[in-house]
């Protein structure tokens, strides 16, 4: 017999993170939980197929179970079964909904029928079988029949077996579902909405649809077949759009259902009315941190070399390439310069061995040392400055860890860091610049916003008394938990 499953107080549902990777978010919700001991958690972690799950955090004792989801991991199901009549018409209707439209909500019959028959359906009968074949077929005639069936068939079969990983899930059962972006995880907001009829919010770190916008953009294995002018009714849809369109609906039906929409920053919310959000459910609460926690780091700091750093997964989505880039012009000024990168490199392993062969290309090998996944605190007494280069953020940690002991920053214009550089509109009083904004993937620009701060000693202190400043005022640990206390005792009781 199978263990029955406790009630817990908060479902938790987290994509790709916690507790397996460490990063930002992962540590925001290992946080969260240990903060909040007067409530219980199941943890409900979505990961892709064939991962390598090794815990990075140990759970608090107050997470009383979990979950993990493999995404297109389906059970067999029945292997025969007198299928009703309108099943594959029930699932090409969602499908050519979603693959078309940024806002398709019409899953009503799609979450009955896999209700109704969750102990049935399963890869025999949603994957292997004839009709399965059939519905393919018709699902490629209804989308874009000039296409290259072979890319068309690949990008089908990946996202309907995800779809349908979803659908067969049997959600934990939870007072309420917190759920820490939209995507999947967002999807099964709306499942555990429908299903459970209870109160559901989400906190967005980052946009993700704009996160996977830029992944679809960047993919090799999707098809671009809009660029051999396959067409959708003249409308030039392609795979890549058929994806994007996908998760758009997903962030959709996760803003209708939740009952709480947090953004980390204002520039989210945007973004969030565009999907379909409700303005009445938005509110921005930021991430925090503890600045006694670093008040003896800051004691710990010593004459140095000029030593700048970047600090994050070694990823494309980060940009790395540029930072290096930004390095070798850094170096040409400051021969004596020290740079450290500071991440894990084993997430897009292709993508480190792409980084290591520029360095050695722009003879960078005795500047720039990777130096792995490390206890960042023990780094920060030596680190001047921290560069972040990333096509997409939410709210970077590290600056608000580097901040809080006065190092100041050269970031990207992405997410919150214009906020964290220039405060935000109602910053009362008004602190000032606290580092440098740069354009995207421009080395120049980077280089030389580097070269400012690390040159003009009265422009770095300027910067370096407002960063600590701006942190110890407005990003405050116990400030982030009483919002969230309030919003789970609005719900909860």
């Amino acid at each position: 017999m199978a263990k029955k499953v406790e009630l817990a107080d908060i479902c938790i549902i987290a994509e790709g993170s916690y507790p397996y990777f460490a990063g930002g978010v992962a540590q925001w919700t290992h946080e969260l939980i240990t903060e909040h001991k007067e409530r219980t958690f199941h943890v409900l972690t979505l990961m892709p197929p064939h991962p390598k799950l090794t815990f990075h955090y140990q759970f608090p004792k107050n997470v009383i179970g979990h979950t993990v989801y493999i995404l297109q991991d389906l059970p067999d199901g029945a292997s025969v079964w007198q299928t009703p009549k309108e099943t594959w018409d029930i699932i090409n209707n969602t499908f050519v909904g979603l693959m078309n439209s940024k806002t398709f909500e019409e899953f009503g019959p799609i979450l009955a029928f896999f209700r109704k028959h969750r102990k049935i359906l399963g890869t025999k009968i949603l994957i292997e079988s004839k009709p399965a074949w059939d519905w393919i077929l018709k699902l490629y005639q209804e989308t874009i029949p000039s296409g290259p069936f072979k890319d068309f068939f690949a990008t089908a079969h990946v996202m309907s077996r995800s779809l349908f990983s979803a659908l067969l899930q049997e959600l934990p059962p939870a007072k309420l579902y917190h759920a820490l972006c939209t995507g999947y995880a967002g999807f099964l907001l709306y499942l555990a909405k429908q299903e459970k009829n209870v109160p559901c919010m989400l906190t967005e770190q980052g946009v993700y649809t704009n996160e996977r916008r830029i992944e679809i953009a960047m993919a090799n294995w999707i098809g671009d077949v809009g660029s051999l002018n396959f067409a959708l009714e003249d409308k030039k849809q392609t795979l890549k759009d058929f994806w994007l369109n996908t998760f758009l609906s997903f962030a959709h039906v996760c803003y209708m259902c939740a009952d709480e929409i947090i953004s980390t920053f204002d520039g989210n919310q945007e973004s969030q009315l565009e999907s379909g959000a409700d303005p009445r459910k938005l509110r921005t609460v930021v991430h925090g941190i503890n600045p006694q926690d670093y008040v003896s780091i800051k004691e710990k700091r010593k004459p140095h070399p000029p030593t700048f750093a970047f600090i994050g997964r070694i990823v494309s989505i980060k940009d790395v390439k540029t930072f290096i880039r930004a390095c070798h012009i850094v170096r040409q000024y400051m021969p004596g310069v020290r740079i450290f990168v500071l991440g894990p490199t084993n997430e897009e392993p292709e993508y480190f061995a792409d980084c290591q062969a520029l360095i050695l290309f722009l003879g960078l090998e005795d500047s720039l040392k990777f130096l792995g996944r490390v206890d960042v605190k023990a780094y920060l007494p030596e680190i001047d400055l921290i560069v972040l280069t990333s096509i997409s953020e939410a709210q970077p940690l590290v600056i608000l860890e580097a901040g809080s002991i006065g190092i100041p920053f050269v970031a990207t214009n992405v997410g919150a860091v214009s906020q964290l550089c220039f405060g935000s509109a109602d910053e009362s009083p008004p602190l000032g610049q606290a580092g440098i904004v740069t354009p995207l993937a421009d080395p120049p620009a980077t280089a030389e916003a580097i070269l400012k701060l690390l040159t003009d000693a009265d422009f770095y202190q300027k910067c370096s008394e407002t960063i600590e400043k701006r942190i110890k005022t407005h990003y405050r640990f116990e400030q982030q938990h009483i919002e969230y206390r309030k919003i789970y005792k609005k719900y909860l009781g």
